[in-house]
């Protein structure tokens, strides 16, 4: 599960690339990444999912956002 918030993290990365800078929809996308940021990491120690592969592919979504 966190995994996917993490996947969904790096889509949003990418889509920030094709919204115009400082609208409206750029600021709420924004926020979601980051919100994802918080909660991926939660989730993966709540239900004790915590991986290898979970930490680098956070790794690569911070890198990107």
């Amino acid at each position: 599960m966190a995994n996917i918030v993490t996947g969904c993290r790096i889509l949003g990365s990418i889509l920030l690339l094709f919204i115009p800078a400082f609208s409206s929809w750029f600021h709420i996308l924004y926020l979601v990444c980051g919100i994802t940021d918080m909660i991926d990491g939660t989730i993966a120690r709540k239900t004790n999912t915590v991986s290898a592969f979970g930490a680098r592919l956070d790794t690569v979504a911070d890198f990107l956002l």
